[in-house]
């Protein structure tokens, strides 16, 4: 018995320094090609794709620092125009540029908003490949229905894995894809 309780505090032990040392990787449900690459080729007829521009509502204010494309955006600062979506999404991001740090990934986290409640973490995708230039589009996928909900939105809630850096990310080019087509 004394040895059996000596191997779980050594596993505890490991799995403690691995997480403190953040050697652990996880994994989301809705994240295509988990370790592969996200690049992504934008077919401007495709259907179902559109740019997200700034164009308010009809009554609303024109959203800030937004206009088809991103300037500016660190960590948790913004939130994307909404649009009606509350099924298959695609966000697509051509042409990352950073300022303040080196920044080779981007987390990309959709949510749904969800009229009178909390709104709905969706999950998050991490973009790499728009970094390469400007030409160059990174895709993050999620494929999931949410009851009441009926409008999207996405923010950036970590630079390189970090909630905490003074970096921001520019995007050349926003667009969103509501179709599986």
């Amino acid at each position: 018995m004394p040895h059996a309780r000596a191997r779980r505090t050594s596993l505890l032990a490991l799995l403690t320094a691995a997480t403190l040392a953040g050697a652990t990787t996880s994994a989301h449900a809705d994240t295509p090609r988990p370790g592969g690459s996200d690049l992504y080729t934008v077919k401007p007829n495709e259907k179902g794709l559109f740019p997200l521009y700034s164009t308010p509502e009809a009554g609303q204010v024109q959203p800030l620092n937004w206009d088809g494309s991103l300037s500016g955006w660190g960590p948790g600062n913004f939130e994307s125009r909404h649009w009606e979506d509350n099924d298959y999404t695609e966000v697509l991001f051509t042409g990352c540029t950073y300022v303040g740090a080196t920044v080779t990934s981007l987390m990309l986290k959709l949510w749904q908003e969800v009229p009178y409640s909390f709104d709905k973490d969706l999950g998050v995708n991490t973009l790499t490949g728009c970094f390469r230039g400007p030409t160059y589009t990174s895709q993050g996928v999620w494929n999931v229905h949410v009851d009441g909900g009926t409008k999207r939105y996405f923010t950036i809630p970590a630079l390189n894995g970090s909630v905490y850096t003074r970096a921001t990310v520019s995007v050349g080019t926003v667009y969103v894809d509501t179709t599986a087509d």
